[in-house]
């Protein structure tokens, strides 16, 4: 649908178009009834209208609603159709210029009949270049036969001169009846405050490792930790502070949303839940498996594993460690990414991998686990690689 202010813009349009796709160049292309003199030899062109009619298909458009919330109808429709005139003859009187040019018109019609508004600079001529409405909209070639032909020319009592008609559309002219201003107060859809949104609660994204040895470090990775004041797991509660002093006091959540606590040793095993308590509400529970002290266990990481380093692993009843297995945290893509090697030293509180054996680490987030001479696997824990 092309908008314009007034039909005269309709014209102007047609013509502009014209103009900047009419080779060679001919910058006498105007919105103007046909030229009196049918046999000059100046070259030239006249787009005039001839009569205007609503399209039906558009007459029952819905209803618009202004700013001011009320519901106006549509502006009107419409179809215009426009006889394209040429002019040009050559000395002997013969128009075969004019008959060219007009050919060049229907071409141009035939070739590009979507015209997106407004056009484009016109680079034959700074004069008379306009550019008027906004949209979208079709010419069409309309067919004529003699009785059209009759009822173009009687009117116009003008001698013949090579032509076409064209129809062009869906033309909307704005309405003059402008919208009222919008209210000051309420607006259609009523009132709405900003700037105010609901707290999010904290959330436990994972814990690693999922069956924590009593005694062993537990790695939680969170969500909107922020503001959280307590974490439980089971009957444990573990208050924030800015520097942990008290047994039960651990760090706030890193600026990645990790959280590490001891689990102590002395508390009793089994199921249980941990859950982050904050000033709004509490997360999800996330379950947490706690077994015996004596149960072979990995304590999580708490600093990174700096490239070419040595690999000391802490926690409890690794005496029996033989082998160790690392894989990424994101998946495994091919076998080659899965590390398995031999540990350099064992202890029952630690096992350490020499930088040799990790020369096919990458800086990302490894898991690891260390399997036990009875052919057992400790639940694996969370590595970052750092280069």
């Amino acid at each position: 649908m092309a908008v314009f202010e007034n039909l005269h813009d309709v014209g102007l349009t047609l013509a502009g178009y014209l103009r900047r796709n009419l080779s060679p160049t001919l910058a006498d292309v105007i919105a103007a009834p046909p030229i009196e003199n049918a046999t000059g030899s100046s070259e030239a062109m006249r787009v005039s209208l001839m009569w205007v009619t609503p399209q039906p298909t558009h007459r029952n458009d819905p209803w618009v609603r202004g700013p001011d919330g009320q519901e106006q109808p549509p502006p009107v429709s419409l179809s215009a159709f426009y006889l394209v005139t040429a002019y040009g003859t050559t000395a002997s009187g013969e128009p075969s210029q004019a008959i060219n040019r007009l050919g060049q018109a229907i071409q141009i019609f035939e070739t590009g009949p979507i015209l997106s508004l407004p056009l484009a600079d016109d680079p034959a001529t700074t004069e008379l270049d306009p550019t008027p409405g906004t949209g979208r909209m079709t010419v069409v070639f309309v067919p004529t036969a003699a009785d059209l032909m009759e009822k173009i020319y009687t009117p116009l009592q003008m001698r013949h001169r090579p032509w076409a008609l064209f129809e062009v559309g869906p033309i909307q002219l704005a309405r003059l009846d402008q919208p009222r201003p919008a209210p000051d107060v309420v607006r259609p859809g009523g009132v709405r405050l900003g700037g105010v949104a609901p707290m999010a609660p904290p959330r436990i994204l994972r814990a690693l490792p999922q069956k924590l040895r009593a005694g062993g470090r537990l790695l939680l990775d969170t969500l909107e930790a922020g503001a959280a004041q307590t974490l439980r797991l089971g009957g444990v509660t573990f208050t924030f502070a800015d520097t942990p002093a008290a047994p039960l006091e651990i760090a706030r959540p890193d600026p990645l949303g990790r959280v590490w606590l001891t689990y102590p040793a002395a508390e009793p095993a089994g199921d249980m839940d941990a859950v982050l308590r904050g000033p709004a509400a509490g997360s999800d529970p996330e379950p947490v498996t706690v077994q015996p002290a004596d149960t072979p266990g990995v304590d999580a990481p708490v600093d990174p594993l700096v490239l070419g380093a040595t690999l000391t692993l802490t926690g409890g009843g690794l005496a029996a460690t033989d082998r160790v297995f690392l894989w990424p945290d994101a998946g495994i893509r091919n076998p080659d990414e899965a590390l398995d090697m031999a540990p350099a030293s064992v202890s029952a509180t630690t096992v350490t991998v020499d930088a040799a054996a990790l020369s096919d680490l990458r800086a990302i987030p490894y898991r690891v686990s260390l399997r036990q001479a009875n052919g057992t696997y400790t639940p694996f824990v969370l590595l970052e690689v750092s280069p």
